[in-house]
């Protein structure tokens, strides 16, 4: 009987008239937005399933326009809307424009989740050209615009499912690709994004949640990305390489100067973002600048920073400094290491956490120093040798000497080491 049923429903559709069937598709689309959708013709084919839509807006409960589009062409299978369900097939979008609020604009990407209550429409094959997105926060005066917007997407039933897109836009200043699919073989949902030469600090300057309370403000850089964020049970995981170019920096401490590098190069490995934990398996700072004061006691945020190196829950590989300059400015004056290269590689011993270390500088008009050994993972305690050649170490001038690292390797430890084997008085 309801076999019967749907057969003669389908003819009455095909045969009665195609006026029965556009009512039917105006009214599915009409319950997308609370305050329903409106468009200025509406052209269907039950025969082909052919759906052209022109001028289509949806409103929300308040009335206010959140979505507009200058035409939607598709194709609706007759069969799926006597089913109480409109599928639009190989869906393309003229110029839309989307509004929603800042927070829950990563649920867009979640669509390889199941969805709680079966959805109107469903959408097997999209592409949009020339779109916006508009992103509103209420702790923001101004939304931020996303333009110039290319979306490819398929398998997106019920805007739940297997869910794979590509979506390419214009944002900070930089041309930026995102697409999402399944991993196969895993949980979860995994987003690949690739971003070159974008504006960091007006990203910053959008969400000051990202550094709140961090003590430091970013004033120049231009961001390269190449992340994948995995959407799991267990929260957001990232892997993937970032990559700040022309680094400028600000500290609210007044002790540490404005910091540069040319560059900073970060790379982790699924990096927990909501327990701030995970692998981080590269750190490098090229041609970094910094000076820090040190006559009264050590910067709190430099102190802070022993504190994530002793933290468990976070795993360092490698870190790098090349070609930097470090001025540390003690009670008895200023001492400036250049063309500093320090590398600290973890050791691969479990019984023996900490790090390899290796380094060397330029001091003075002709010194240098270069160190050999191996560091605790809090950076506290040290082992292995300093060698100092050329320079001035206290009261006395070192020509050439090699001492044994310091059990704590504070400034005054190593200068009273260097000092011990001094025999040539200033």
């Amino acid at each position: 009987m309801k076999i019967l049923i749907a057969v003669l429903s389908l003819a009455a559709l095909l045969f009665g008239g195609a006026g029965i069937a556009t009512w039917l598709v105006a009214q599915r689309l009409a319950t997308l937005t609370p305050g329903g959708v409106a468009f200025d013709a509406l052209r269907y084919n039950p025969l082909t399933g052919a759906l052209v839509l022109r001028q289509v807006s949806g409103r929300d409960g308040n009335g206010r326009e959140v979505f507009r589009a200058d035409e939607i062409r598709a194709t609706a299978p007759v069969a799926d809307l006597l089913a109480g369900v409109v599928t639009l097939q190989r869906a393309q979008v003229a110029s839309p424009c989307l509004v929603v609020p800042a927070g829950p604009v990563l649920k867009l990407i979640a669509l390889g989740g199941a969805a709680a209550h079966p959805a109107p429409i469903a959408v097997n094959g999209l592409v949009v050209t020339h779109g916006a997105l508009v992103l509103e926060d209420a702790s923001r005066p101004h939304p931020l615009v996303i333009r110039d917007l290319a979306v490819r997407a398929d398998r997106m039933a019920a805007f739940g499912g297997e869910g794979a897109f590509a979506v390419e836009m214009a944002l900070y200043g930089a041309n930026v690709r995102v697409t999402g699919q399944r991993p196969l073989g895993a949980p979860g949902y995994a987003v690949h994004v690739r971003a070159s030469g974008l504006d960091a600090v007006a990203a910053l300057r959008d969400f000051p949640q990202l550094t709140a309370d961090a003590g430091v403000t970013l004033t120049g850089g231009r961001a390269d990305v190449d992340a994948t964020l995995l959407f799991a049970d267990q929260g957001l995981l990232v892997s993937g390489q970032a990559r700040l170019d022309r680094v400028l920096a600000r500290f609210a401490d007044r002790r540490l100067s404005p910091f540069s590098a040319a560059a900073i190069i970060l790379g982790v490995d699924r990096w927990d973002v909501g327990a701030g934990a995970g692998r981080i398996s590269r750190l490098e700072l090229r041609a970094p600048r910094l000076s820090v004061s040190l006559r009264s006691r050590v910067p709190p945020m430099l102190a802070s920073l022993l504190d994530v190196f002793a933290d468990d829950a976070i795993v360092l590989r490698r870190i790098r400094v090349v070609d930097g300059t470090l001025t540390l400015d003690g009670p008895d004056g200023p001492l400036t290491l250049r063309s500093l290269d320090l590398a600290l590689q973890a050791r691969e011993s479990l019984s023996a956490p900490g790090f390899v270390l290796t380094g060397r500088s330029a001091i003075g008009p002709e010194g240098q120093l270069s160190v050999q050994g191996a560091l605790s993972r809090d950076l506290r305690h040290a082992e292995g040798a300093l060698r100092a050649a050329g320079v001035n170490a206290g009261t006395c001038a070192v020509t050439d000497a090699t001492v044994q690292l310091p059990e704590e390797p504070t400034l005054k430890a190593l200068v009273s080491a260097l000092v011990a084997t001094c025999n040539t008085p200033l």
